[in-house]
């Protein structure tokens, strides 16, 4: 047949790249854990911020992200059509930019500066982590097509975000002993060393990754040369995502579930130090206790979903135990047991555990949507659903944000003070448990009907390639069919690009059976 290609032999994923991959995760993981326990801390009690100045300039940032996430997605789908990213890969060339431009993340932690130059270098960072980030998390299906090694990939990126955690959660708490708990310049100390670690963790990814080969990657030029219709076919693009059943279902998982951790994390510095009246030092070590115990469990996610090919289930459970310590923790206030250590520890490990399923499981997942999306619209749209699972994670970020800085002040949360009134103590935890476990009840009910796993994802790809060189689609055995419909909420006859999903130039003949394109 015409259309029908002979793929190249794949390169082998070894160690090496599934330890560089992951050291990637140094950015994300490293930068937001100090973030989401320390910044907004560090805003009101340092920088003499009120808590909705705080919670806006994360909010002002973060909705921000909600366009800029999909545009470099786009960017990175269509940058091979550039003399640049012939030279250096549509997805890598960003990713060599943004190594030096690690290192403006100490700039955030000033202190004594206007409301205006936080919200400004606030901003600014996000745009660098955006050009570093979306890239990034589509290198596993570039770097390969096999279930397990992708699972892999994902499991250290996963594993290098619990290292970084532990680290970002240690290093303050050493600089406070090395420079005092209540001096400001212990954040600077810490920041300084991390943003060295993550340009480090920049080049480690771009040496030891790759990308698909220029002769397999489709230039997709069909706006014309427009900038309007480039943006049009970018903003159409990211929204029919949304058309795709499995994608839908696996947003759910990772808006709730990790919108529940985000939020209890932005407010866990507050909970542990006013409402268990427990000390900065000791919420660097919970921190930190609470990063091993899911680095342990990262591997131990991984091992179930690549040996086990099943993931919702394991999701179910760990959303479940958080829930459980997330009301431990409240009845350890009830009862007055604050000051029974061990008791708190052991409720952050249980956590810690579990919280390492809530991380690692979706991106597991994400990385079967792309194949799920090729066999709907005959394209490969990576970077738009790395866009648009980013812009989406934000996007809930930043409301969750507004809505911790609301209850907050509506609370009477007193800015720079060691004691606060009981209704903001009331108020912490009301966003404990409606917030954080209202969320998570919501990722468990997502899980409940993800049906992307390692058998049916095998079955989309065999599929794809089946047709791909020159099977029909007449001859689709019936459990095949069947597959194909319930992961993709389309009727078989109208996949392979027979539909309307995503940017179509209307002056151009639609190219639908050509599955040439990967």
């Amino acid at each position: 047949m015409e259309n029908a290609i002979t793929p190249k032999a794949p390169r082998k994923v070894t160690l090496i790249n599934r330890l560089g991959y992951g050291m990637g995760n140094f950015i994300g993981g490293g930068a937001l854990s100090i973030s989401s326990a320390w910044r907004m801390f560090f805003y009101t009690t340092y920088c003499g911020l009120k808590i909705w100045q705080a919670t806006l300039i994360f909010a002002i940032g973060t909705y921000m992200d909600v366009f800029d996430n999909p545009i470099m997605g786009f960017i990175t789908d269509n940058f091979n059509a550039t003399k640049l990213g012939q030279k250096f890969g549509r997805r890598r060339f960003f990713i060599a930019i943004s190594i030096p431009l690690m290192l403006f993340y100490p700039i955030l932690w000033i202190r004594g500066q206007s409301f205006i130059y936080y919200i400004l270098t606030y901003i600014m960072y996000e745009l660098i982590y955006t050009v570093f980030n979306v890239p990034y998390k589509t290198l596993p299906v570039e770097m390969t097509e096999d279930y397990e090694t992708r699972q892999y990939l994902s499991g250290y990126m996963s594993v290098f975000g619990k290292v970084a955690g532990f680290v970002t959660a240690a290093l303050p708490g050493l600089c406070f002993m090395w420079l005092g708990k209540t001096n400001p310049f212990a954040y600077q100390a810490a920041v300084i060393t991390y943003a060295i670690l993550m340009a480090i963790s920049a080049a480690c990814v771009y040496f030891t990754s790759w990308e698909k080969d220029k002769s397999e990657v489709k230039i997709e030029n069909d706006t014309e040369g427009s900038v309007f219709q480039a943006l049009k076919k970018m903003f159409i693009d990211v929204f029919s995502t949304l058309r795709i059943r499995s994608f839908r279902w696996h947003l759910g998982m990772y808006l709730f579930g990790f919108g529940g951790e985000w939020l209890y994390s932005a407010i866990n510095t507050y909970f542990f130090i006013f409402v268990l009246n427990r000390s900065n030092t000791f919420v660097s070590g919970i921190n930190s206790l609470s990063n091993i115990c899911q680095l342990v469990s990262t591997f131990v996610f991984m091992w179930i979903c690549a040996r086990l090919g099943r993931t919702s289930g394991a999701y179910s459970i760990a959303l479940c135990v958080s829930i459980g310590t997330m009301i431990a923790y409240v009845v350890v206030w009830a009862t007055g047991l604050t000051g029974v250590t061990w008791l708190i520890l052991g409720i952050s490990a249980i956590y810690g555990f579990v919280t390492g399923g809530v991380y690692y499981i979706p991106w597991a997942n994400y990385g079967y949507m792309a194949d799920v999306d090729e066999i709907v619209t005959n394209r490969r749209r990576e970077g738009i659903y790395s866009g648009a699972q980013t812009m989406a994670g934000k996007l809930i970020r930043a409301s969750s944000l507004v809505v911790l800085g609301w209850v907050l002040s509506a609370t009477h949360l007193v800015e720079d003070a060691t004691v606060q009134p009981m209704s903001a103590k009331y108020g912490l935890i009301g966003l404990l448990l409606v917030g954080v476990c209202g969320l998570q009840l919501l990722g468990m009910w997502a899980s409940k009907h993800m049906k992307v796993n390692e058998k049916t994802q095998g079955i989309i790809v065999d599929e794809v390639a089946r047709v791909r060189n020159g099977g029909s689609k007449a001859d689709v055995k019936p459990e095949v069919k069947a597959v194909v419909e319930e992961l993709t909420g389309f009727k078989y006859e109208d996949c392979f690009g027979n539909n309307n999903v995503g940017y179509h130039n209307k002056h151009k003949k639609n190219d639908k059976l050509n599955l040439k394109s990967v």
